[in-house]
């Protein structure tokens, strides 16, 4: 008997779920990611360099998604313009993409070598936030050019200068191109006029052999003193007029990068003891939360600003920014993830060679996942085994194993032709040695010397019940 109520169709049951992932999707295409708040520490490499650096704060190059744009956080310079390791690039693709197409030529070569600078507004912007490398660390043996009576190469002293008062000062506004082996006025280069060009801000000045003479007339020239203040101008963070408004992005980006820091170190703790992350709800105050609303709350009750901002934006569901979510949560633990894999490929690589254990089982879900596993011998003999991933929905046959596992070690910058050992059970899809997956790796690798399995082995003598022992005579 009807209730009253009307019931949808399955079709339009359907377009109504539909219609509910299409505004989730939309929410979090406009949720900034969470990489945004995390300097890429790859970028940028110590020089070695003695530079003065007096009255410096942080720098970061951030991406904010909904400024659209690279935002810099505040810094006071001096007379040093070299590039400190906390201004980091853009970090991957997709933030790379929302970049308009001057800020996509700022590369890490362009930073490093000035001949590689494409000079443009966003260029001259990171310059005066930032800095850039003057490279002295780099191998100077290059520079060797032939004049008649000896090769020179280029001096080291050029880069300090001696005061009449024979106080010796640095010339941070040179830099040396290892691709022109050359060197070049970092000012001038960015901030000089167009027209009348000099050997330092065109091609390079190169001539060693009269480098001391060169480098001082051209540091008094009034070319470069227009070069410096300008970019000393540039460098007057404070006397900006949008200085309230980087202000208030700098206080942003700290409040969010501060609530990150807390989510990954209990998504850290949590993975590292292979803890379940959700319960039946995900409302703060909720005991069946799970262990990942748990800890925040713990940790809320002795930190208080995690307190507070639970407090502010704890429950307010989808659509508000919180960075609390199952979904930051998964995007973390898939970060780490690819971090983890990453210093395995890199261990295994160091060591080379290495042997597999591959199988298949079921899980809860009834889906068929492989299990992929690399074994290999450290530098100090002791044999690692790393469980890499489960590969879920591979299929049975060898040659669909094959090439799933190729596939994964090409992933992790492995060679095949490395694997000295398989292990698999006594299947004929696993050890056939005609069509088995242990003669597809032959093929590739004469060396990997297949083992069946004991565990399975032994499963195999248990289930048919035969002796483990041979009976006596």
């Amino acid at each position: 008997m009807s209730d009253g109520r009307k019931r949808l169709s399955g079709a339009e049951y359907k377009k109504k779920a539909k219609i509910k992932k299409e505004e989730q999707e939309q929410i979090i295409r406009k949720t900034t990611k969470i990489d945004s708040f995390f300097k890429n520490e790859n970028w940028v490499e110590k020089t070695g360099t003695s530079t003065m650096q007096s009255g410096k704060d942080e720098t970061d190059f951030n991406s904010a998604a909904q400024l659209s744009s690279v935002e810099l956080s505040t810094k006071e310079k001096t007379d040093d313009y070299v590039l400190d390791d906390e201004c980091s690039k853009i970090e991957d693709a997709s933030q790379t993409e929302s970049l308009n197409d001057d800020q996509k030529q700022t590369t890490v070569d362009q930073n490093k070598d000035p001949a590689l600078w494409e000079i443009n507004d966003t260029l001259r912007e990171i310059i005066a936030r930032c800095g850039f490398y003057q490279n002295k660390s780099s191998d100077f043996s290059k520079s060797g050019k032939l004049y008649a009576d000896q090769r020179r190469f280029l001096p080291v002293s050029i880069f300090q200068r001696k005061m009449k008062n024979n106080e010796v000062k640095d010339r941070n506004w040179l830099v040396y191109s290892e691709s022109k082996s050359s060197v070049y006025c970092g000012p001038c280069l960015a901030f000089g006029p167009l027209e009348n060009k000099t050997q330092f801000e065109n091609e390079g000045f190169n001539d060693w052999k009269n480098a001391e003479h060169r480098v001082a007339q051209h540091e008094n020239s009034a070319r470069h003193k227009s070069s410096i203040l300008s970019l000393k101008a540039r460098s007057a963070i404070d006397g900006r007029i949008d200085n309230l408004l980087h202000l208030q992005i700098d206080e942003e980006i700290t409040y969010w990068r501060n609530v990150l820091k807390r989510v990954v170190a209990v998504v850290k703790r949590l993975c590292s003891r292979g803890l379940a992350f959700r319960g039946k709800s995900e409302k703060f105050g909720d005991p069946h939360n799970g262990n990942y609303f748990m800890i925040l709350e713990l940790l809320a009750e002795f930190d208080p600003f995690l307190a507070s901002h639970i407090e502010r934006f704890g429950n307010q569901g989808s659509g508000s920014t919180s960075y609390l979510s199952k979904t930051v949560c998964d995007e973390f633990i898939l970060l780490m993830c690819h971090k983890v894999l990453k210093q395995i490929g890199d261990e295994i690589r160091r060591e080379k060679y290495f042997s597999l254990i591959i199988d298949s089982t079921p899980d809860i879900a009834h889906v068929d996942q492989l299990t992929f596993v690399i074994r290999y011998v450290l530098e100090t003999g002791e044999p690692c085994e790393r469980f890499l991933k489960f590969l879920p929905s591979v299929g049975h046959k060898a040659e669909e194993m094959f090439a799933a596992i190729t596939s994964e070690l090409k992933t992790l910058g492995l060679n095949i032709e490395d694997c000295r050992g398989q292990s698999y059970d006594n299947a004929a899809n696993m050890s056939g040695i005609y069509n088995g997956l242990q003669a597809k790796i032959q093929s590739q690798a004469p060396f990997a010397f297949f083992v069946p399995c004991s565990a399975h082995s032994l499963n195999l003598v248990a289930t048919a019940g035969l002796p483990l022992v041979p009976k006596s005579p």
